[in-house]
C-alpha cells in the first residue's frame, strides 16, 4: 500500500510490464451505510433464534442491557490489542497504515507485496498473534470449557451472551464485530456442552 519509488525497481522484462498493467483497488472498510437506522440489539434473526435456547438454560432470564462494566473492560482490552495487531503486522512502513479488522479476522493481508516470503511471514505472525488474543478473550468469557461444571458453563453462557449483546450495541466501534464473533463462538460452545442446541 502506497509504496515509495525507492522500495522497488521497474523490471523491463515482459513479466514486469504484465505486472504493472494490473490495477487493483484498495479495499473499502466494510460497514453499514450511515443512513440505515440502528436496530435494537438481539432483534436480528440469529439472536432471536439463540435467545429461545438461552432462555431454556436459566430459570430466570435477564435481558442484557449493555451496561456491564466487566464486558466493557474485556472489550477495551480486546480492541486495544487488535489495534496493536493491525499496526504492527502491516506490510507498509508508512505511518498511519493499518490492517483492517476484517483482514485480521480472515487471517490474510490484502495489500500488494512483491516479496511473497515476507508477506507469508507477516501473515503467519499476525494469525499467531490474533489466535492468542482470541483464546485469551474466550478464557475471560469462560475459564474452562471442557472441564467446566454446569454452573460454570451457565455463567460463561451468560457472560458470552452479554458480550454478544454488547457487540451489537457498539457495532460501529473498532473491534466490536470480531469481538461479537468470539462471544458468539463461546455461546455456541456453552449451549452445545449444556445440551441446549437440541430442537425444542
Amino acid at each position: 500500500m502506497s509504496p515509495r519509488k525507492t522500495d522497488f525497481y521497474e523490471s523491463t522484462r515482459a513479466l514486469g510490464y504484465l505486472y504493472r498493467a494490473i490495477t487493483l483497488e484498495d479495499p473499502d472498510p466494510i460497514g453499514l451505510p450511515d443512513q440505515e437506522a440502528p436496530r435494537r440489539p438481539l432483534t436480528d434473526t440469529l439472536s432471536l433464534t439463540l435467545k429461545h435456547h438461552i432462555q431454556c438454560q436459566f430459570q430466570t432470564y435477564i435481558e442484557p442491557d449493555g451496561t456491564s462494566a466487566d464486558i466493557r473492560k474485556t472489550f477495551n482490552k480486546y480492541a486495544d490489542e487488535l489495534r496493536y495487531i493491525c499496526a504492527t503486522h502491516t506490510l507498509s512502513n508508512t505511518p498511519g497504515v493499518r490492517l483492517l479488522e476484517a483482514e485480521v479476522v480472515i487471517g490474510t493481508i490484502l495489500a500488494k507485496c512483491s516479496q511473497k516470503r515476507w508477506r507469508k511471514d507477516r501473515m503467519y505472525r499476525m494469525q499467531l498473534h490474533a489466535s492468542t488474543l482470541v483464546r485469551e478473550i474466550q478464557r475471560e468469557l469462560l475459564e474452562k470449557l471442557d472441564q467446566g461444571s454446569m454452573e460454570e458453563l451457565g455463567c460463561g453462557l451468560e457472560r458470552a451472551w452479554n458480550a454478544w449483546d454488547f457487540s451489537l450495541r457498539h457495532s460501529k466501534e473498532f473491534g466490536a464485530n470480531s469481538f461479537g464473533l468470539i462471544a458468539l463462538g463461546v455461546v455456541f460452545d456453552c449451549l452445545e456442552r449444556l445440551g441446549g442446541l437440541s430442537p425444542p
